[in-house]
């Protein structure tokens, strides 16, 4: 629905899979791609259900799935809550106060992780991450977040991670300015699909367009360096493509000033198979004089972490000279290589609604050294 245009996704947030939503984050997300089709309680469009109209399916697929869900947030017996995110008329007027004013969730992961291949980089972690989220609404278009991690590491090694009680903490507020959507503070962002960068930003955000979609960025990384970027995104019937160019200033992680640009093209040939590529560009290459990279794709599945069963398989071969990413989404060694290039594979599954466990296994190699990094992860993630 996302790569329709019928709902708009939080900033930084590219699609269902990375943002782990709630089953009532997925109610609202449905009733917004309802009132986007101008679809009635009964799921018909102007009279009639026409299944021909891209998206359709799929919305009714979600309204039958989250029927309940969706009369408790007001679609029989108010329907102006279609965009609306307080509860329906049925609920307690000290029921609605509450859920107007604040919402918490979370998640526990547990992961494992093993390096290997050289010495370089020949160590296990196994860490217990806990994350609890933060939503108070300030009016009918501005809500402010907070986020707050901690971490627990169970066994000894030589690499240095230690327990922290709060590893990673977050504090923005989003909301509309006429057309756009601005998000403000220190919040989670991601460039290139998590290919070029993955972490937190203090800055400001703005979102405005519809298809082309544009975003564009300024603030400091977690380690202290000036961020700026601007992209563009368009979605079609079985595509979505966009483009980027994207400054980074030296910081505490060791990166250089530099700017990369990226273009991408993802084609979905059904709901469960999809192709994509990305063209990435630095105009600080390697010792060696590296200055283009490029990641390919393919995905099988649609793993849902609200719905048990559901299953996701993917693969990526990756050609990243340094300088063309500052911090990896990965969980294999990029951030310890200089430049790389390698292969993943991904299993993930929903064990019970919310239980999502994940399998990856990396096989890279360094592209100025020629050395070896292989990595086998698995975590169980619990949402709620």
């Amino acid at each position: 629905m996302a790569d329709l245009g019928l709902v708009k996704l939080p900033v930084g947030c590219r699609d269902v899979i990375s943002g782990h939503f709630t089953r009532d984050e997925m109610t609202i997300l449905t009733l917004q791609a309802m009132s986007h089709l101008n679809m009635d309680v009964h799921g018909n469009i102007a009279g009639v259900r026409d299944t021909r109209i891209p998206g359709v399916k799929d919305v009714l697929y979600l309204r039958k799935l989250f029927y309940k869900d969706l009369q408790n947030k007001g679609m029989i017996d108010d329907p102006t809550l279609l965009t609306d995110l307080s509860p329906s008329s049925e609920a307690s007027d000290e029921k609605k106060d509450e859920e107007r004013k604040y919402r918490i969730s979370g998640e526990i992961r547990y992961n494992y992780v093993k390096h290997s291949g050289n010495d370089r980089w020949s160590w296990r972690d196994s860490e217990l991450r806990s994350r609890l989220f933060l939503e108070g609404r300030i009016n009918d278009n501005w809500h402010a977040f907070g986020m707050i991690e901690s971490t627990k590491h169970f066994l000894g090694h030589d690499h240095g991670e230690k327990d922290d009680v709060f590893n990673d903490k977050r504090l923005y507020v989003r909301g509309m300015l006429g057309n756009a959507a601005i998000t403000a503070g220190r919040y989670g962002y991601m460039l290139g699909e998590g290919n070029i960068f993955d972490s937190s930003v203090t800055g400001v955000t703005v979102n405005w367009g519809d298809s082309p979609e544009y975003e564009a960025t300024v603030g400091k990384t977690k380690a202290k360096g000036g961020i700026a970027s601007a992209s563009v995104r368009k979605t079609e019937d079985k595509a979505d493509y966009g483009a980027g160019i994207h400054h980074f200033d030296a910081d505490d992680w060791g990166t250089k000033t530099e700017t990369i640009w990226n273009a991408y093209y993802n084609y979905y040939f059904t709901k469960h198979f999809m192709l994509g590529g990305m063209y990435l560009g630095t105009s600080r290459g390697d010792e060696d004089g590296r200055h283009n990279g490029f990641v390919a794709k393919a995905v099988w599945g649609n793993i849902q972490s609200w719905e048990p069963g559901s299953n996701e398989f993917d693969v990526r071969y990756y050609y990243q000279p340094k300088g063309t990413y500052v911090i990896h989404t990965m969980t294999g060694l990029a951030d310890y290589m200089d430049g790389f290039q390698g292969f993943n594979v991904a299993y993930h599954h929903t064990l019970l609604q919310n239980l999502v466990l994940t399998l990856e296994y990396y096989r890279l190699r360094e592209l100025t050294t020629g050395d070896k990094g292989n990595t086998v992860w698995g975590d169980l993630t619990y949402y709620f």
